[in-house]
């Protein structure tokens, strides 16, 4: 799938000054593709990516995605809040995300797309029929089942929206178990770490409890 033909700069600060000449109005969007893997393990990283295709006639001003964790309050991505009492920071990670991510597909370097707003992403104008591959690139940090929700939008001063084929604002979940059981490998032939088959790993589980 192509990657999105930005027009403009990644977004950086939500300021409302900064975008107070952000066109208004509905743009046509739809999303072709949500990927996230979704069975995890602790201390992997992996990748989400989100395809979304401006299926308008008009130029996005500004493709945003905004990402949450509903129903565990954090104001941050990819992040829960610790009820508990007199923590500096209960803002607490579930994933981290890595240095330079998010960005589009084929994006060298850094990929610049934070806000103001840390759950949103912004990855600047979108043409007409163009799409935009954006790849968050995480390492999961906190076993647990968990719904991770995506929210696409067509600006960052509000006034912007992203609307489908049914005209309502594109969202989505995507669920994801994080265990907190590491994968067995071993090193091959070629002096690489892969992982082992079932049946291997099944043997080596085996051989431990039977051993004295």
């Amino acid at each position: 799938m192509a990657s999105a033909a930005i027009l403009a700069g990644c977004g950086g600060g939500g300021d409302s000054n900064q975008f107070a000449n952000e066109p208004s109005g509905d743009y046509s969007v739809e999303v072709v593709d949500a990927e996230f893997p979704a069975s995890q393990v602790i201390a992997r990283t992996y990748d989400m990516k989100l395809s979304v295709k401006n299926t308008g006639d008009e130029t996005i001003p500004n493709i945003a995605t905004s990402i949450a964790l509903p129903g565990l309050g954090s104001t941050l991505a990819f992040a829960y809040r610790d009820p508990q009492e007199g923590l500096a920071q209960p803002q607490r990670p579930i994933w981290v995300l890595e240095e330079g991510f998010p960005k589009l597909a084929g994006t060298v370097g850094r990929g610049g797309a934070a806000t103001s707003n840390r759950r949103t992403f912004a990855f600047g104008e979108l043409a007409p029929g163009e799409v935009a591959d954006m790849i968050w690139q995480v390492t999961a940090v906190r076993p647990g089942n968990y719904k991770l929700a995506y929210t696409i939008a067509a600006g960052l001063s509000g006034e912007a929206n992203a609307v489908n084929a049914a005209g309502d604002a594109p969202i989505g979940l995507l669920p994801a178990r994080i265990s907190d059981k590491p994968i067995l490998t071993e090193v091959d032939d070629n002096g690489n770490v892969v992982p082992l088959d079932r049946s291997e790993q099944l043997r080596l589980k085996i051989q431990e409890a039977e051993s004295p």
